[in-house]
């Protein structure tokens, strides 16, 4: 991503997240797993409520702006390790017996990297150890990323333009106009690339990986997964 500093300030105005209700869905299925590895872990707003529950995050992030935005907000709880790490090839000398990679991590990354993160994450964990992640479902990136989006809330006003460069990648152009002190603004362009990916190749990579079973929830519900899920939840387990 471009602008990921300025883009770090503003990441938790633009997430329209409910992070209780994701943070509860996630520990009950991880049930009494307590070491948990976080990948793509952004300002930390999940890994923030895991350590007040007495989870042991090492959470990990590729811009060292978002984690600066994690420290902050964690203010130095001793549960939690942060470390600058990119999802493809990440390395820590440690197992788990857990693993989350919560907003849409997985959209970042195309079918290679997809497949390398899977594998990096199995090598990780213990087994028994759940793997719980998100992404962006096929089916929203049809129904929402055709047209350009406007939003005004008085203090922040952004445009959301989204070009489909070839089938399965999307470019994403938001320009944000950030009001100050003295009611002037200033403008943010934040460009990122997403990839599109079905829930069946997702599957399939999760088996190659050597996940054996796997659920895929309606978000962060207790709901199964249809063709008009906006978000696609997947719990595998490494057996």
């Amino acid at each position: 991503m471009h602008g990921y500093k300025e883009f770090s300030q503003i990441y938790d105005l633009l997430m329209d997240i409910d992070y209780e209700k994701w943070t509860s869905f996630i520990i009950d299925k991880l049930k009494v797993s307590k070491k948990v590895l976080e990948a793509a872990c952004g300002t930390g707003g999940i890994t923030r409520l895991l350590a007040e529950y007495n989870y042991k995050v090492t959470a990990f992030d590729l811009s060292e702006d978002m984690l600066m935005r994690a420290y902050e907000k964690l203010k130095q709880s001793p549960m939690v390790r942060l470390l600058n790490q990119n999802m493809v090839d990440f390395q820590i000398d440690d197992r788990f017996d857990a693993a989350i990679c919560c907003c849409d991590g997985v959209n970042y990354l195309n079918k290679e990297e997809v497949k390398s993160f899977f594998e990096r994450i199995y090598n990780h964990l213990e087994a028994g150890s759940k793997f719980i992640f998100d992404m962006s479902t096929k089916y929203k990136y049809e129904e929402m990323f055709n047209d350009t989006y406007v939003y005004d809330d008085g203090d922040i006003f952004y445009v959301w333009e989204n070009e489909s460069v070839e089938d399965g990648i999307i470019n994403i152009e938001i320009n944000f106009f950030i009001k100050d002190a003295i009611n002037k603004y200033h403008r943010i362009t934040e460009e990122q690339t997403q990839y599109v990916h079905t829930t069946g190749e997702i599957v399939c990579i999760l088996k190659d990986a050597g996940f054996k079973s796997m659920e895929i929830f309606d978000d962060y519900n207790e709901k199964e997964y249809s063709e008009k899920s906006m978000r696609a939840v997947f719990v595998a387990t490494k057996e």
